[in-house]
């Protein structure tokens, strides 16, 4: 058999107040159409369904509506998992009704997974948890990282090896995963990375969280990606949907054709005012300005030609910015003790001894703690 794994869409979401939901609606109808054309029957979606724990009216229409379509009309299944962006009563809803459809939704963990099994294959939805969660479920207070959390939930579950098994997950997967400005940090000092040698048992795994389509390790450990970009730094990632084959676990892929697309560019103010500079006009557009000065009154003017102008910038003044940002992508990935280490030497110009960081790596354990309690 075939199934199609996407994740992150992200529905409601907007960019700039830019709505991107009639956007969102056509790619997965082009989804469907392109499942009907393939013969293809069963999709997986890795979780993030909605852009809001508290999703719009419009954007859980459009969710009902293409769920009808698939499920109703069509004959597919869908199995679907909570993410971080989710509520897990509002995706939860009605699904014990829904199962006798086909449509399989995931919102909790439970203590022993049990597989949904669809032609030969055992899928095995696991949604998005926090360390927390697992520390309470098995007693185990020593849990304080996600790594820690799927060591101990994985040492309870039973996976029969002889079986085809897909895991469906939500989490950050692998240390150096290609990560959007559109992503929400799950943690601080790199505690929410999982290395990928933990799934050994899965002959598939479908991740979601990350937006870029990418592998982790071995090839059939995969982020799907958005279905489209959400962010201007996204412009040149390849957005696609991945076809799975589960008769030998080969992949292949198929990119969708959203009406409106995310696009830089970059030139001169008086290029740009040109009327055939950009073809595309109706395009989510970024325009970074080589201009040497700040030019008066810039965006007003060329949002006149271009409608969905949505951020101007001067390559001369990003520069500054983008060693900021740099430098505060290098301090998300730092543990906490070396960020208090670091701290420490610049004030004082001195090295922090044994004892002091004893008592450091003590606060942040027991604070950790008690804002994981707090959290759940």
């Amino acid at each position: 058999m075939k199934f199609v794994h996407i994740a992150d869409l992200h529905l409601g979401k907007t960019i700039h107040q830019y709505s991107l939901l009639d956007i969102q609606k056509q790619l997965l109808y082009q989804l469907l159409d392109y499942m009907k054309k393939e013969n293809i029957s069963t999709l997986v979606i890795a979780g993030d369904i909605y852009d809001r724990s508290v999703p719009s009216s419009e954007a859980v229409q459009v969710l009902d509506e293409f769920l009808d379509v698939a499920v109703n009309q069509n004959h597919f299944q869908i199995l679907m998992i909570s993410g971080n962006h989710d509520s897990q009563d509002r995706i939860h809803f009605a699904s014990a009704l829904l199962k006798k459809q086909g449509l399989y939704i995931e919102t909790e963990v439970h203590k022993k997974m049990e597989p949904i099994v669809i032609d030969d294959v055992h899928f095995y939805l696991l949604p998005f948890f926090k360390p927390s969660l697992i520390r309470h479920m098995y007693q185990q207070d020593s849990i304080v990282t996600y790594q820690q959390a799927f060591e101990e939930y994985f040492q309870h579950q039973d996976i029969d090896k002889n079986q085809k098994n897909v895991l469906v997950t939500h989490q950050f997967v692998g240390k150096n995963s290609i990560q959007s400005e559109s992503e929400v940090i799950l943690s601080v000092g790199g505690s929410e990375i999982i290395d990928n040698s933990l799934f050994e048992d899965f002959d598939y795994v479908a991740l979601g969280h990350l937006h870029a389509s990418q592998k982790v390790g071995r090839k059939t450990i995969r982020y799907s990606g958005s279905l489209m970009r959400y962010s201007f730094d996204e412009v040149k990632q390849e957005k696609s949907i991945v076809i799975v084959n589960t008769d030998d676990f080969s992949l292949s892929f198929h990119t969708l054709t959203p009406s409106i697309d995310l696009k830089v560019y970059q030139g001169y103010y008086l290029d740009f005012i040109k009327n055939d500079y950009i073809s595309k006009k109706d395009d989510l557009l970024h325009i970074e300005l080589l201009d040497g000065k700040i030019v008066p009154h810039a965006i007003e003017q060329l949002k006149r030609l271009y409608p969905h102008l949505l951020q101007l910038t001067y390559v001369h003044l990003s520069q500054y910015h983008h060693q900021v940002n740099d430098n505060m992508k290098i301090l998300e990935t730092m543990e906490l003790t070396d960020l208090y280490q670091q701290f420490y030497q610049t004030i004082t110009n001195q090295q922090l001894d044994e004892e002091s960081l004893d008592i450091i790596k003590d606060f942040i354990e027991k604070d950790g703690e008690k804002n994981e309690t707090i959290k759940s």
